[in-house]
């Protein structure tokens, strides 16, 4: 009687003991996982993906941390949990310095309720480190990165280690612009094993272009060109100095209009007048003589 006693104890001991342990992990097993690659080269998204088991419409921080030193957040994100409970971020790269970074999970809140590390299962996984890396500077640009539109887009260089090989090229620009891939095949220089290469795109309009170049090995780098419109060259006119004959055809000539001239008498003019005078009168008394 006193051992079924005892087994009767037991069996409530350890049948509370499984109650509080499930009471536990009720509140404190929510798990979350991140997964990230090790190294990203610089330009490429970093991505993360995850899941979880805590319930639709909680949310938590993605956050990333230059941590070469100290750790300087970089940038964050918020993902808000859905009902696959997966979830996947990117992050830019394109304007990070090669280093070590980390990704780590903050602010997790559900049901109005927030959580720390502490609380999360034994299995979560809210941290990763990750290199980025740079890859542009295994290729020279050789060709101007500001060019005529009438000459543009004219993309050459040599790259670094790759003697005869492939390169993929791609072109953004405005307006959406878009154009490739299109593979460029290098040649191998006569000095070292680097790639000399050169290819020509039409591109519609001036203003800013991003070249994009990867190889086999994934993403070298992104380079920046800038097109300007029509060549802008004046060019000079000479004008010839004019000759007389040009001044005469192309100046109308000037009218003046003459004043008229008149003649003065002249001394026999004037003795024939005063004798004319002198006779007229004689008449003129013979005349009147003869009526009286």
């Amino acid at each position: 009687m006193i051992r079924i006693l005892y087994m009767k104890r037991y069996l409530f001991f350890f049948i509370c003991l499984a109650l509080l342990i499930c009471a536990t992990g009720i509140v404190q097993g929510y798990i979350i996982t991140i997964d990230t690659p090790k190294t990203v080269i610089k330009g490429s998204p970093l991505l993360v993906t995850g899941t979880t088991t805590f319930p639709e419409d909680s949310y938590f921080d993605l956050v990333l941390f230059y941590s070469k030193y100290t750790a300087g957040e970089v940038a964050r994100t918020r993902v808000i949990v859905d009902k696959t409970q997966t979830f996947r971020v990117d992050f830019d790269t394109r304007h990070l310095e090669r280093g070590q970074y980390k990704v780590e999970v903050h602010n997790i809140v559900s049901d109005n309720e927030m959580f720390v590390e502490r609380q999360l299962g034994s299995s979560s996984i809210v941290r990763r480190i990750i290199q980025i890396t740079d890859r542009s500077d295994e290729i020279s640009i050789t060709s101007p990165v500001t060019q005529p539109l009438s000459q543009a887009l004219t993309i050459s260089g040599r790259m670094r280690g790759i003697g005869d090989g492939v390169l993929t090229i791609r072109v953004f620009g405005p307006g959406d612009f878009t154009y490739g891939p299109e593979q460029v095949i290098t040649k191998k220089g006569f000095a070292d094993n680097s790639g000399d290469f050169s290819t020509t795109i039409p591109v519609p309009s001036p203003g800013e272009y991003v070249a994009s170049i990867s190889d086999k090995n994934g993403f070298i780098g992104e380079y920046q060109f800038t097109i300007t419109g029509a060549d802008t060259k004046k060019t000079e006119i000479i004008t010839p100095a004019p000759t007389i004959e040009t001044i005469a055809t192309t100046i109308p000539a000037t009218t003046i209009p003459e004043t008229p001239v008149i003649p003065s008498p002249t001394k026999t003019q004037a003795s024939s007048g005063i004798l004319a005078g002198i006779l007229s009168l004689l008449c003129f008394i013979l005349i009147t003589g003869k009526k009286r």
